[in-house]
């Protein structure tokens, strides 16, 4: 099974054998900013070199297929939106975020409860796994996908994804 995994640039730029291994192994890399500041009230130049220099930094790890963008925050205000459509590509949001909920964020179990109870065809979930403190995330991802698997779900990349709908 592959996953997609959106990268914060100065992060990977950190730790660049972490996207090595994540591309070698053949899962999508998508660009999540260099810097992860909110894209609002920002300038275009500035909105280029985040998403820019985050794009060479995946390149990088050898990496050679689509690069979609996630916004940091879901936060998207005129100068990201331009700057995607002006260069072919498209904002990619999300509908299943369980890391948003305190209560749910906390336990392993009620995380893979709400994304299974809250999974519609053609979701894309959004879990923060990556961090020492999400242990409670990153255990929850067996039994999430289990029960995505035993309602009949299967799993794709976010690109594939878009493919599926017919806009990628």
């Amino acid at each position: 099974m592959k996953a997609t995994f959106f990268l914060i640039g100065r992060e990977l730029e950190a730790h660049p054998e972490l996207g090595r291994e994540l591309a070698a192994a053949g899962h999508e890399l998508g660009n999540h900013t260099y810097s992860h500041e909110r894209m609002v009230l920002v300038t275009p130049g500035y909105v280029a070199s985040e998403i820019e220099r985050t794009d060479a930094l995946i390149r990088r790890t050898g990496y050679r297929g689509e690069i979609t963008v996630r916004p940091p925050n879901g936060k998207k205000l005129l100068a990201l939106p331009y700057y995607l459509h002006q260069h072919g590509r498209q904002t990619i949001m999300w509908d299943v975020e369980p890391n948003s909920y305190p209560a749910v964020d906390a336990s392993a179990t009620a995380t893979a409860e709400y994304v299974v109870s809250h999974v519609r065809p053609g979701s894309i979930v959004v879990l923060h796994a990556m961090y020492p403190a999400r242990e409670a995330t990153r255990e929850a991802l067996g039994p999430a996908i289990n029960g995505l698997r035993a309602r009949g779900y299967r799993f794709v990349t976010v690109s594939q994804l878009l493919a599926l709908r017919g806009k990628g």
